[in-house]
């Protein structure tokens, strides 16, 4: 309704689960890293848990727009089934064919046990995803723990990521739930956002909807913090009904009074439904406490004069998985061997700033740091360190030497220098010695997290946001003039105008990156690449990236 009003593309505070409408905190980062783990990892569970509105199944959406080739995923959104509805849920989602009818447990077990044997051969991943896990019954949760059995002599067949609630804490805590917690190999728990976050999250999706003005001054976001406890999906919901009473009132940006209204109004429907929830969940146990009582009495009255009488039980037990059974194994050779492996045996070291040196050197060839200070606090080189994650597509499009973080198979973290990557090979650097891998080995070892040095804009102290000025914003259209082969910028820019954020907008949407007209530092080393200045790269040959 009001989004032509503030120029939108679309509406800026959806609650849809929109990848693109993700701002990536520390924390989500760190969330998104334990998601990557487990597709990478060789089986177990991997729980995701949060408040609700933290922004869990969004991660989830984001985690799906970057899964491994030759991997399949299974997704469960309704957690409200049984047993064996939840079998044949999996079984609809890998598309694995069942009986119409008389399916048992049996059934739907053996079917998913043959298609994961089968992936297993073909050397591809199967991933489970359970969303809203706290609503899972007992039953459900054992299947669970009973799928993760599936396995052959040397790895678990089925990865599975667990979201819910920090109801979901709960549940897992409790005895009978031990075997479950146990098989659970990463925790990340999704807290609320700070206040600084809820600043940048409400830029952020303004930005993604197309509109850079700042339509919540100051005063207003410090009261969105209060009235939200940080919460995402609550701040949606604030800012879309604030956006809509300002619109009605035909003011250009939001001012307190119209938020409180939105706040009223939207925490009056909000206890509106609590209580009815409450009061539906009061009828709900009343009656099963009367039926308890009437079934008890009955129970008393028909039986209570045989209660002498011996009785006879008969139980039926349900069967254990089977064994799976082996086929025969395929020994494939690698030609250049594994030489991370042996790194890995051999090395006691897992000195970070050692892996930091060796990237110093391939940008400055016998730097010598005069300072007791680490690379990344060493102002002398010029330098700029970042950290970030991704997979190998997303290094090759930095093309850029980075400080890989690496796990050995019982965890122990290792940092190595990447050098040299193509579509098959990775040269790693130690800091004294060289040594080239297969690329389809590095990944069994890297989760995504990389650090690289880059060459920071002059004056650049801060991410370029929309209507900045100074210095720093003229090289920015500097840059952006020599993309289009132009000598210099038609015009002297010393302000980020509307001009300069749909260029460079175009420009991040051609690198895959997301188009918020926001020039931090993964825009601006893409930037430098584009325009050819001067540095280390992964490849230098078109024939490099064939």
């Amino acid at each position: 309704m009001y989004n032509t009003y503030f120029n939108f593309k679309e509406a800026p505070f959806s609650i849809a689960p929109d990848p693109r409408y993700l701002y990536m905190t520390e924390q989500h980062r760190e969330a998104l890293a334990h998601l990557v783990y487990g597709l990478n990892s060789e089986g177990g569970c991997i729980l995701l848990t949060g408040e609700v509105g933290t922004g869990k199944t969004t991660i989830c959406r984001c985690l799906l727009e970057q899964i491994p080739e030759h991997t399949h995923i299974a997704l469960v959104v309704n957690p409200k089934v049984t047993a064996i509805e939840l079998l044949e849920t999996i079984c609809d989602e890998l598309k694995i064919e069942y009986p119409d009818q008389n399916n048992t447990i049996k059934t739907y077990i053996d079917r998913i046990n043959a298609f994961l044997i089968e992936a297993n051969a073909r050397n591809e991943k199967t991933v489970l995803i359970i969303d809203e896990a706290q609503n899972l019954d007992d039953a459900v949760l054992e299947q669970l723990r009973l799928l993760t059995n599936l396995e052959t002599n040397q790895r678990k067949l089925l990865q599975i990521i667990i979201l819910g609630q920090p109801e979901l804490l709960d549940i897992l805590s409790r005895p009978e739930m031990r075997q479950l917690a146990q098989r659970i190999t990463a925790r990340f728990h999704l807290n609320a956002l700070s206040a600084s976050e809820v600043k940048a999250y409400i830029s952020h999706r303004l930005a993604i909807a197309g509109q850079n003005a700042q339509l919540f001054p100051e005063h207003t976001i410090s009261q969105l913090y209060r009235l939200s406890k940080g919460i995402p999906r609550l701040l949606n919901v604030l800012c879309d009904r604030s956006l809509l009473g300002t619109y009605v009132q035909n003011k250009p940006v939001v001012d307190k009074k119209t938020l409180s209204t939105a706040a009223k109004e939207v925490f009056g429907e909000i206890k509106h439904v609590q209580n009815r929830s409450k009061l539906a969940r009061l009828i709900r146990i009343s009656a099963i406490i009367c039926i308890a009582a009437i079934t008890a009495a009955l129970v008393f009255f028909i039986f209570g004069s045989k209660a002498n009488e011996p009785s006879t039980i008969s139980a039926t037990s349900t069967a254990n998985i089977g064994p799976i059974k082996q086929e025969q194994a395929t020994v494939e050779t690698v030609a250049i061997g594994n030489p991370l492996i042996d790194f890995f045996l051999t090395s006691n070291a897992n000195n970070q700033e050692i892996a930091f040196n060796a990237l110093l050197q391939l940008w400055k060839p016998g730097y010598l740091n005069k300072t007791s200070a680490a690379v990344c606090d060493d102002t002398g080189h010029g330098l700029s360190c970042f950290q970030h994650r991704g997979n190998l597509n997303s290094l090759r499009k930095l093309n850029r030497p980075v400080v890989l973080k690496l796990y050995d198979d019982a965890g122990k973290i290792s940092y190595l220098t990447l050098e040299h990557l193509n579509n098959n090979l990775a040269r790693l650097y130690t800091g004294q010695d060289s040594f080239v891998i297969e690329a389809r080995l590095l990944e069994k070892h890297w989760y995504g997290e990389f650090s690289l040095l880059w060459q920071a804009p002059p004056f650049y102290q801060q991410p370029i946001l929309p209507g900045s000025d100074g210095e720093v914003v003229q090289w920015l259209g500097q840059q952006l003039a020599r993309l289009h082969n132009q000598d210099t910028a038609p015009t002297i820019h010393n302000t980020y105008s509307d001009e300069l954020v749909s260029q460079l907008r175009h420009f991040q949407q051609d690198k895959g990156l997301i188009p918020d007209g926001i020039a931090g530092p993964l825009t601006l080393i893409h930037l430098n690449t584009a325009t050819g200045i001067t540095t280390p790269l992964l490849y230098e040959h078109a024939e490099d990236k064939e």
